[in-house]
């Protein structure tokens, strides 16, 4: 702030009365003289500091550094810094000040570096619209500039204010929200930093909605639509979900039972298979229904879900082929790097292969790896059994993390699903971190899959409307897509005129890519039908079905030397021990079909005293 001091052209010495002239300019004790008195007549400047004399007129300048000033009149006034507020700390010391010393107005721009302000005047609702904004977006009011724009606002940000849309979108659509209502959105111009707050209608779903059989034809496999996204109001159109292969080839999946997963994998596989790409399939048995409807395009010999064993040896034998059989060498001897860039020839010799693996944490529960073989002739079956379903569980768990590790290169796809998403369910965050593309399924999904998501301080609440009808809640998730923000959305239903949304998904792929040769289109079609007691389902028809893609057990115990050693005892302790106790655990029987529960407690145990006779031997 500058000040004038007009002072005396002559002054008298008060000792002798003698007049002389007074000249600060060349007499330093004169110029003393006149800084006190300046102090003397101004003590609300304590700071100024002289800063040129006019002797012609006998004005004195002073400047006080530590005072600010608003410039002008009217409704916006520029306002000058004082020094010590020609910092970025400052702003929140001179918005209070403005409030303070200029009632109505509020502090609107603020460039400490050129030692300037703005301060206008500010209606309630631009106060409230710009608080609302800055909260949500954790940075100083003054650092925005709220202006009308029709019904909605624009909101210009400071140049230092940082937007990241990854970071911040779902921050300011929050905003948008509470500045009107639910279905209002934000849509952010960050080359000109401004964000437009745009009105809008709640948004919701449609109760169904239907899956786009026209992507099964001429499928090339690179990019699947899996169903809609929710629109940021009532106003706009349905977005397509789309996952994009080449981004990632790899999909996590979380959900509790009953939410959804199936269909959702269901609506991604059809495209697929409908590409041309190899199948495998593995699952708990009694959960394999949900995949009969692939049996025609699953690769032979790898449908592992009549065991755990039979699982653990389709994932050996793919694991074996990726880091160690044909297709290792061929990709090493041609530094071949992407399966899209491989030549056309080795394209059709090497096919992208798909790879599901349903109910992990089921399937991967009693994990275990075996480092010794104990003796059988001290060791009870019941110790061996539970030796051997944990190693051909830890090879499963052990498969799938080399899958997602080293399989990217060769074409090889992963969709992944399971009830929980952590450490313990052999999900933790390094092997979650391999997955591009998450999905949780569940319109109010539990704590035990929120895991899934890499970002889930962003995860979208589904709303009210969604999530409390029945009829819309069905299908509905959050998604993680591609690396970008999580955002709700709803399945695609492929039922339609009568049919369920696999015995559609499956009429569609016969039509467009027909059935392998010995599978008979319409009586497996005639299995995904709706029977009953007076019409059963041909259990010949299923069976063979099975058979012809099925692993056989012998086979998948030879991928693992360590899980057919653990075999060989087990069945010499049966022998040595009598009975053939706890053969009927998920998977170890070869001979029949088995249950995927153990069965009852009592098999396993034996006669006390013969029990002590054996081990006191």
């Amino acid at each position: 702030m500058k000040l004038e001091f007009h002072y005396p052209r002559q002054v008298k010495n008060h000792k002798t009365g003698e007049v002389m002239d007074f000249d600060p300019v060349n007499n330093p004790l004169h110029a003393e003289r006149l800084e006190r008195n300046f102090h003397r007549a101004n003590p609300e400047h304590p700071d100024a500091k002289l800063d040129g004399l006019d002797a012609d007129r006998c004005i004195a300048f002073f400047v006080d550094q530590t005072v600010s000033m608003a410039m002008g009149d009217g409704d916006r006034r520029p306002y000058q810094l004082a020094a010590n507020e020609c910092t970025p700390a400052a702003g929140d010391r001179l918005a209070s000040k403005i409030h303070d010393r200029y009632p109505g107005f509020e502090l609107v721009e603020f460039h400490p570096y050129e030692g300037t302000a703005v301060i206008e005047k500010l209606d309630p609702e631009r106060l409230r619209v710009r608080g609302i904004m800055a909260a949500e977006l954790k940075t100083k009011p003054y650092l925005l500039q709220a202006r009308p724009q029709g019904k909605g606002w624009d909101i210009a940000m400071d140049p230092s204010v940082t937007y990241l849309p990854v970071r911040d979108d779902p921050a300011a659509n929050r905003a948008a929200a509470r500045i009107g209502q639910e279905g209002w959105h934000a849509r952010t111009d960050t080359v000109n930093h401004v964000i437009h707050i745009i009105p809008g209608t709640p948004p919701t779903f449609l109760p169904s909605h239907p899956y786009p059989f026209d992507q099964l034809k001429d499928s090339d496999g690179g990019r699947t639509r899996f169903g809609v996204w929710l629109p940021e109001s009532g106003d706009q159109p349905y977005e397509d979900a789309v996952i994009d292969w080449r981004e990632s080839p790899f999909v996590l999946i979380g959900g509790e039972p009953g939410s959804g997963k199936s269909v959702c994998i269901n609506a991604i596989l059809a495209t697929l298979i409908a590409a041309g790409d190899d199948l495998s399939i593995i699952d708990l048995n009694n959960k394999a229904t949900d995949y009969y409807w692939t049996r025609p395009w699953v690769t032979p010999g790898h449908w592992g879900c009549e065991s755990d064993v039979q699982g653990a040896g389709v994932l050996n034998r793919l694991i074996e082929d990726i880091e160690h059989g044909e297709r290792a060498k061929v990709w090493k001897e041609n530094a071949w790097q992407n399966w899209y860039e491989i030549p056309d020839w080795a394209k059709r010799k090497y096919p992208r292969h798909t790879v599901v693996v349903d109910e992990f944490s089921s399937l991967v529960d009693k994990a275990a790896m075996t480092r010794t073989i104990p003796k059988p002739d001290k060791t009870l079956p019941a110790v061996f059994r539970a030796m051997f379903m944990g190693q051909a569980q830890y090879d499963i768990k052990y498969a799938v993390q080399r899958l997602v590790r080293t399989a990217r290169a060769q074409g090889y796809r992963l969709i992944l699903a399971s009830q929980t998403v952590n450490q313990q369910s052999g999900l933790g965050p390094t092997i979650r971190d391999l997955f591009g593309h998450r999905i949780i399924m569940g319109a109010s999904p539990s704590a035990s899959v929120l895991g899934t998501l890499h970002d889930q301080k962003s995860m979208p609440a589904v709303p009210g409307r969604v999530k409390d009808d029945p009829r819309i809640s069905k299908g509905v998730g959050v998604g993680e897509i591609n690396g970008a923000r999580p955002r709700i959305f709803k399945t695609f239903w492929a039922g339609h005129d009568g049919m369920g949304d696999v015995q559609a998904l499956a009429t569609a792929l016969v039509d467009a890519i027909g059935v392998p040769d010995g599978v008979d289109a319409f009586a497996f079609l005639d299995t995904l039908a709706k029977h009953g007691p007076d019409n059963p389902v041909d259990g010949q028809v299923m069976n063979a079905l099975t058979e012809r893609i099925d692993l056989p057990y012998q086979t998948a115990l030879a991928s693992d030397e360590t899980l057919a050693a653990l075999k060989d005892g087990w069945d010499d302790s049966k022998l040595n021990f009598g009975g053939d106790q706890g053969s009927s655990q998920r998977g170890d029987n070869p001979s029949k079909p088995v249950a995927d529960g153990p069965k009852d407690a009592g098999a396993d145990l034996m006669d006390a005293s013969r029990l002590a006779d054996l081990l006191g031997a």
